[in-house]
């Protein structure tokens, strides 16, 4: 079994980057909508837009990464 070598890019290292920002911005509102709930059960967590929009930046940086991931480190199928 041999180790395989990773190619990592400087763009693939911002989005990493960028990818560990945004999963902390989301930790810290998720935590908060925790707190919310617990005091407003019947109303609707105030920041839910953003934790939204978070989740969805996420998602895009997500596969944007696994993109450029596949790009330089699948090895093409010989033929």
């Amino acid at each position: 079994m041999t180790a395989m070598s990773e190619t990592i890019t400087a763009e693939m290292e911002e989005l990493r980057h960028l990818i560990a920002q945004t999963v902390a911005k989301r930790n810290i509102l998720k935590k908060e909508m925790e707190e919310w709930y617990s005091k407003n059960i019947h109303q609707r967590f105030e920041h839910s837009s953003e934790l939204i929009t978070i989740d969805s930046t996420l998602s895009q940086l997500d596969s944007h990464y696994k993109r450029l991931w596949d790009y330089h480190n699948t090895k093409p199928i010989a033929s």
